[in-house]
């Protein structure tokens, strides 16, 4: 079974039953919903693959639901039930950008190779997704490696640790690396191995091989020319697959590793996926023997391990490096890609003409003084690209040093993260505020008033519902336009923020309905006053648009826990006693409780 989640939209209990069961042979997990609200809840819930709906449905239909799904995710695969006969809805529903058709009832032929279209386009992303990360993974460590090396007299100092993240990043089984035995003066035909890590414990790889003994002079030649050997175990003849076996891996790939043009020894790639690796994979991991090599012949100057290694023509990430006078010598084609520049336009010059002006003195002061104390800088910094666009990226500064502890270079590798900050940013943002006022949302409110239930019960406080409703705002909204209502809702909200405290939660409860939550409530008489300032705000004339309008504030209050104990009773308590407000004749303010003699921290009286 696909590891897949279907959502089915449908108000008709048979059809969703029945989809239900023809589901069961494509995903591991169906989601129900009975209308298009329901579905899209269930959607911003549980972000389902594919979505089966129907259009006609109470609440929310079938085609607003899709419209709304496809603002939150443009990729998800959807199909609706229709009839076919309505030429508006087909080309309503292709513009919101359905992927195929069902008709009802449903035939079970035609509806498994459909859905297994939508199956087969799921999967597929899949793949290219985690092949194209895996490969991004292998850039970055292959980058990580190659400045690692520079900056350690002793490359073997790095050489475990820069092989286990190559070996985690490419998701193969084993890597090792063996030497040539040229100084054996007896017989240089042996190698001897100098690393080997692998994820089978019971692998028993040779300390020492003998290239024609163990039958592998072709492979010696091969690898000689600076050829590649790739293939799985059943390309091998018997000797070889025994090698393979003592590896406990499925596949092979060999690399040579040149130091001075001269053959030194070489790497292997090991893994169990049943099939070679591929090209790009071998150009790719091609790139690490190069820097082996560079590192084993102490090529510690940045121009010779570039001569050596194709990683930063490879790379997505932009990389910087200057001398020893912060003037840039070198970057490469990603920089240019991210910042617009160039490189005619940098070489020589210090990389402070990227600057965004937004950071302050003492942010480089820090930066400088870490990059000189521990040679190494990472962290976020805005910058500025030659068209003047703002841009946010994730930095690495490596300073280079000789022999004596001078500093010859700085190598600066780094990734545009904007849109990633700006959507993650965003989408929070969207998923807990209302997008008109700024406000906080239900979904906010009610993660908010959990936690102060939560609170109040641990350390004996009380706090605050209340419940606002504008009054005479439907008239505004009627005679003048929703433009003014909103503008008008935009004021009422402007007057809350000022009145009360930033630790306090205001929420657009919905139209002109509002919910504050007043946490640590100290006293009843401090309520009374802040409300009764909110009310004189609200009910004062303001100017919209050249136009004077005056709004009044019906105000409702219940207080935790003498009025209620759970998040939908204090929310009912606060409501009621805000319509209580109204039948008063608005423009008022009513409590749920007529109160007694009520204490909170055993310190503060509400009375």
């Amino acid at each position: 079974m696909q590891q897949l989640t279907v959502l089915v939209v449908d108000d008709d209990r048979v059809s969703t039953s029945i989809l239900n069961h023809m589901l069961k042979n494509y995903a591991d997990r169906v989601l129900v919903a009975s209308d298009g609200e329901e579905g899209l809840r269930l959607f911003k819930e549980h972000r389902p693959e594919i979505v089966l709906s129907d259009i006609n449905m109470p609440r929310m239909s079938g085609l607003d639901m899709v419209r709304e799904i496809r603002a939150l995710d443009e990729h998800v695969k959807i199909a609706i039930f229709t009839n076919f006969e309505n030429r508006d809805v087909l080309l309503k529903a292709i513009q919101y950008g359905v992927n195929q058709f069902f008709s009802k009832p449903f035939e079970a032929k035609l509806f498994a190779q459909v859905l297994q279209h939508l199956v087969d386009d799921v999967m597929e992303k899949r793949q290219i997704e985690a092949e194209l990360n895996r490969q991004q993974n292998i850039l970055h460590a292959i980058n990580q490696m190659s400045h690692n090396f520079l900056q350690q007299s002793d490359w073997m100092v790095a050489l475990q640790e820069e092989m286990l993240n190559l070996k985690e990043a490419s998701e193969t089984s084993a890597i090792f690396i063996y030497k040539n035995e040229t100084d054996n003066k007896s017989d240089p035909l042996y190698a001897s191995q100098l690393l080997a890590i692998n994820d089978n414990k019971k692998a028993r790889a040779r300390k020492r091989i003998h290239y024609r003994k163990n039958h592998l002079m072709r492979w010696k030649r091969a690898l000689e020319r600076g050829c590649s050997v790739n293939g799985s175990i059943n390309d091998y003849d018997r000797s070889k697959q025994k090698l393979l076996a003592a590896f406990k891996i499925e596949c092979l790939l060999i690399l040579p590793i040149f130091v001075n043009q001269e053959w030194w020894g070489f790497l292997g790639i090991g893994s169990n996926t049943g099939h070679p690796l591929n090209a790009s994979d071998v150009e790719m991991l091609s790139t690490v023997s190069s820097i082996i090599g560079s590192a084993i012949n102490n090529k510690r100057n940045i121009q010779s391990l570039e001569m050596s290694s194709t990683v930063f023509k490879h790379t997505m990430d932009g990389v910087l490096i200057t001398n020893a006078e912060n003037r840039i010598v070198h970057v490469n084609d990603a920089f240019t890609d991210i910042t617009g520049y160039e490189p005619s336009d940098v070489i020589g010059k210090d990389p402070k003409l990227l600057r965004s002006g937004n950071h302050t003195k003492h942010f480089y002061d820090e930066m400088w003084s870490k990059l000189t104390n521990n040679g190494y800088w990472q962290g976020e910094i805005t910058n500025r690209k030659k068209n003047g666009e703002i841009y946010i990226e994730w930095l690495t500064i490596n300073a280079i040093k000789d022999n004596h502890g001078h500093t010859e270079k700085f190598i600066g590798i780094f990734s545009d993260v904007t849109h990633q900050r700006k959507d993650a940013q965003d989408q929070a943002y969207l998923a807990t505020h209302d997008p008109l006022t700024g406000l906080s949302n239900r979904l906010l409110l009610n993660d908010r008033l959990q936690h102060a239930i939560e609170h109040a019960k641990r350390f004996d406080k009380c706090f605050a519902v209340i419940f606002c409703d504008l009054d005479n705002f439907k008239p505004i909204n009627d005679t003048y336009g929703h433009s003014i209502g909103d503008e008008v809702l935009k004021h009422i909200a402007g007057i809350m923020q000022s009145t009360l405290r930033k630790d306090d939660t205001i929420c657009r409860y919905g139209g002109d309905e509002f919910v504050i939550l007043i946490e640590e409530l100290k006293s009843f008489e401090n309520l009374e006053t802040v409300l009764d300032k909110i009310r004189t705000l609200s009910n004062q004339s303001f100017r919209i648009n050249g136009l004077e309008l005056t709004v009044g504030i019906s105000i409702g209050a219940a207080i935790y826990p003498n009025d209620a104990q759970s998040p939908e009773a204090i929310l009912r308590a606060a409501d009621k006693a805000m319509y209580d407000a109204k039948r008063q004749g608005k423009n008022s303010i009513a409590y749920y409780n007529t109160y007694e003699a009520l204490y909170c921290n055993n310190t503060y009286a509400l009375s």
